[in-house]
């Protein structure tokens, strides 16, 4: 079985891919003209038209929303002991919370999940 520090990266791995790296490539997409989210073309004409100072503290200010929105999410799981998210391989079982002093922190600390698995990690210094 992985150790808590592989099962904690693979969680975390997975959570910055499928969660907060597509909502940063949405709005990219709608300032980029390249195929936005059908759901969102009434917001293309607005984003288009920003300067790209202020698109990027939009971009920052929607990076900062979805870390928090995850931290609050693993947050529900940290101080609620009928909800686990549990990790399982060959019958074993392992619940994501004990593996980590904070799991909701994970995502936003230095050196944390946004920062080592986000293809945004890079931008406007997060």
């Amino acid at each position: 079985m992985k150790n808590n520090k592989e099962i904690l990266d693979d969680f975390g791995q997975k959570a910055i891919n499928i969660v907060f790296d597509p909502a940063i490539k949405n709005l990219l997409s709608l300032k980029s003209k390249e195929n936005p989210p059908v759901i969102f073309k009434d917001y293309v004409a607005l984003f288009q038209k920003m300067n790209d100072q202020d698109f990027s503290v939009l971009k920052k200010y929607l990076q900062e929303s979805m870390g928090n929105a995850i931290f609050n999410f693993l947050k529900i799981f940290e101080e609620n002991e009928q909800f686990k998210i549990v990790y399982e391989e060959n019958g074993q079982q392992v619940d994501l919370n004990k593996t980590s002093e904070m799991l909701k922190a994970e995502p936003i600390i230095d050196n944390g999940w946004i920062e080592r698995f986000s293809e945004f990690s890079k931008d406007n210094n997060i």
